[in-house]
């Protein structure tokens, strides 16, 4: 995909959702440099939009630009979504991510901080996995599930055989 060049060696992460505080995305900055500092040659693209400036100074604080890509508003992120190695969502709280269930539909490993609301979303190690929320935890987290490919491998099997979307129901509300 043009805006997510493979490179050889490189994990691509992705975000989707809006520049808001819930997102957490002003801390992604910080991250990124945690997780490179450790040797692992990532990108982290973020689609979105809001405010941005706050995240834009974090990423120019932590040195960042040319790691933490924000895309801005895409009205399709489904290509973005198919091409990243990894789904990420750093949210301080969330409801239900829709994110995370389109990610985990089309086969992605997902990894996702522990806010409140996790756990009723990802069976952390079968269908995702699930971080500490401080960005020093969520750092070696994201680089514990980047080095484990037997575990990327496994999740990725496991969403290939579960129905994540509404197809069935759509299909028995049809046949009615």
């Amino acid at each position: 995909f043009h805006e997510m060049p493979q490179e050889e060696g490189r994990v691509n992460l992705l975000s989707v959702g809006r520049y808001t505080d819930a997102k957490n995305y002003d801390n992604v900055p910080d991250i990124c440099k945690r997780i490179r500092e450790q040797g692992i040659n990532l990108r982290w693209y973020i689609i979105g939009y809001g405010e941005e400036a706050l995240i834009r100074q974090k990423i120019y604080e932590k040195g960042m630009e040319e790691c933490v890509i924000l895309l801005g508003k895409r009205t399709n992120p489904y290509p973005y979504m198919k091409a990243c190695d990894i789904y990420a969502q750093p949210s301080r709280y969330e409801g239900k991510s829709v994110t995370v269930r389109e990610a985990q539909m089309l086969c992605k490993p997902v990894v996702t901080t522990n806010y409140p609301t996790a756990k009723s979303q990802i069976q952390d190690g079968v269908d995702g996995v699930i971080v500490p929320m401080d960005n020093e935890g969520c750092a070696n987290g994201i680089v514990e599930f980047i080095k484990d490919k037997d575990l990327q491998n496994r999740i990725i099997e496991y969403l290939h055989t579960h129905d994540y979307g509404n197809m069935a129901e759509i299909q028995k509300l049809e046949m009615l």
